[in-house]
C-alpha cells in the first residue's frame, strides 16, 4: 500500500522558506561579501521570488542582521556540540579540541559573520545589532560550558582560558581577509603550542629538603 508523504503545514513551509533565505544570505556573504550582497541575488540563490524574500525581510539590513544571527547561532551550536569539555581536562585530547575550535572559526558561517562585523565598524545601523549578537553568542557558549562543568574544580579558570582561546582563534581567523590560508594554519599551530601550555595546570612547588 502506498503511503503518501504527509503534507507540510503552512508554518512548516514558512519556516523552511525563511531558513533557505538565511542559508542563501550566509552563502552570499561568504562568497560575494557584504558590499555585493543584494536581495535579488539572495532570492535567486534560495530559489524564490524577490517578493517572497521581501515578505520575510522588508529591507536589506534586516536580512543581513538575521543572516548574522543565523550564522552566529550555527557557530555557537557547532562549538557546544563539537567541543567535549572532558577534552579540556585531558592533556591527550586538548589539541584535538583546539583543532575543532579552529575548524569552526574557519567555516562559511564565521566568514559570513566576519563580513558583517567588518561592515558594522562604519555602519551605525548594523553596529548595535552586531554587538548584541556577539554578546548573545558568548553567553550561550559560557552558559553551556558552565552547566557541563557543574562546579568542577578549575571551572572559573577553564572558562577564562576558554574565553582567551576563543579570542585568540577569532583574531587569527579574522586575518583571513588578507592572509593566505596556509599561513594562517601555520600561525594557528604556533599559537596552539602556547594555548596548550595554558591549559596544563602548573605543577605544585616542590618541597624544599631539610637542611
Amino acid at each position: 500500500m502506498d503511503v503518501s508523504t504527509p503534507r507540510r503545514t503552512q508554518a512548516e513551509r514558512t519556516a523552511a522558506t525563511r531558513a533557505a533565505l538565511l542559508d542563501a544570505a550566509v552563502a552570499a556573504l561568504e562568497q560575494d561579501g557584504y558590499a555585493h550582497l543584494t536581495t535579488r541575488g539572495v532570492a535567486e540563490r534560495a530559489g524564490v521570488s524577490q517578493g517572497t524574500l521581501q515578505h520575510h525581510f522588508s529591507t536589506r539590513s534586516e536580512l543581513v542582521v538575521e543572516a548574522l544571527r543565523h550564522a552566529n547561532t550555527q557557530i555557537a551550536a557547532d562549538v557546544v556540540r563539537r567541543l567535549d569539555l572532558a577534552d579540556l581536562h585531558d592533556p591527550a585530547r586538548q589539541e584535538a579540541a583546539l583543532d575543532e575550535l579552529w575548524r569552526v572559526h574557519t567555516s562559511t558561517a564565521f566568514t559570513a559573520a566576519l563580513e558583517v562585523w567588518a561592515a558594522a565598524r562604519t555602519d551605525t545601523e548594523l553596529r548595535p545589532h552586531v554587538r548584541a549578537l556577539e554578546r548573545d553568542v558568548t553567553r550561550t557558549i559560557d552558559a553551556a560550558f558552565s552547566q557541563l562543568l557543574g562546579g568542577r574544580p578549575r571551572e572559573r579558570e577553564l572558562l577564562g582560558l576558554l574565553d582567551m582561546t576563543l579570542a585568540t582563534i577569532r583574531g587569527l581567523a579574522m586575518l583571513a581577509i588578507t592572509v593566505p590560508r596556509p599561513e594562517l594554519d601555520r600561525r594557528f599551530e604556533e599559537a596552539k603550542t602556547h594555548l596548550l601550555r595554558a591549559f596544563t595546570p602548573a605543577a605544585p612547588p616542590r618541597a624544599r629538603s631539610g637542611a
